[in-house]
């Protein structure tokens, strides 16, 4: 990979300087590095907010009470995890954590999970039913609050950073019960 952005750098200098825009392509490698500052300085304070307001609710219960609640629906669509409760709590947490758009945050308990279903795993070398089940959920599953691209918006002057969250809501929904009916299709047909 390294050797493709190497190739992609020498290209962009020998476009520009052949093309006679050296005056803009100093104007860029002087500007990259504020410009990145600015747009990643915002990103980092809102994942931080957001993380703390995730920490927050946690602490107060509301986490392990949404778990809770999605932990029949989990036992209805993983239903070779009924034996491994600890799984299942950790996907109940990587799925609630990932509504609440923060998908860096529900990145340990993902692992963890894909852990636990490996240790009951026959075959070592292939993903379980499970396993590509939670992928499923886990790739197109349902984005109540979408954290970056509220804070994207809010930086590039959005008047209302919030106004796409309905739909957001409604694609992500078609995208996970789309997701689980292909997973349940190949599934079925596979046997």
């Amino acid at each position: 990979m390294s050797k493709i952005w190497s190739f992609m750098i020498l290209i962009s200098l020998f476009v520009g300087i052949g093309s006679g825009r050296i005056t803009s392509l100093n104007q860029v490698l002087v500007s990259v590095g504020q410009e990145t500052l600015d747009f990643a300085l915002p990103m980092m304070a809102s994942t931080c907010f957001f993380s703390g307001v995730m920490y927050v609710a946690k602490e107060g219960g509301l986490m392990s009470a949404l778990e809770k609640l999605l932990r029949p629906f989990f036992r209805l669509i993983l239903p070779d995890l009924k034996n491994n409760p600890e799984a299942l709590q950790y996907i109940s947490a990587n799925i609630v954590i990932n509504m609440f758009g923060l998908g860096f945050a529900a990145t340990p308990s993902g692992l963890k999970a894909m852990q636990l279903m490996q240790k009951d795993n026959p075959k070592k070398d292939t993903a379980t039913r499970s396993m590509i089940t939670f992928l499923v959920l886990n790739t197109a599953g349902v984005t109540i609050l979408s954290t970056m691209i509220v804070s994207l918006r809010a930086q590039f002057n959005a008047v209302i950073p919030t106004d796409y969250m309905p739909y957001a809501i409604i694609a992500t929904t078609c995208a996970c019960i789309a997701g689980l009916l292909m997973d349940r299709w190949c599934n079925y047909r596979g046997k």
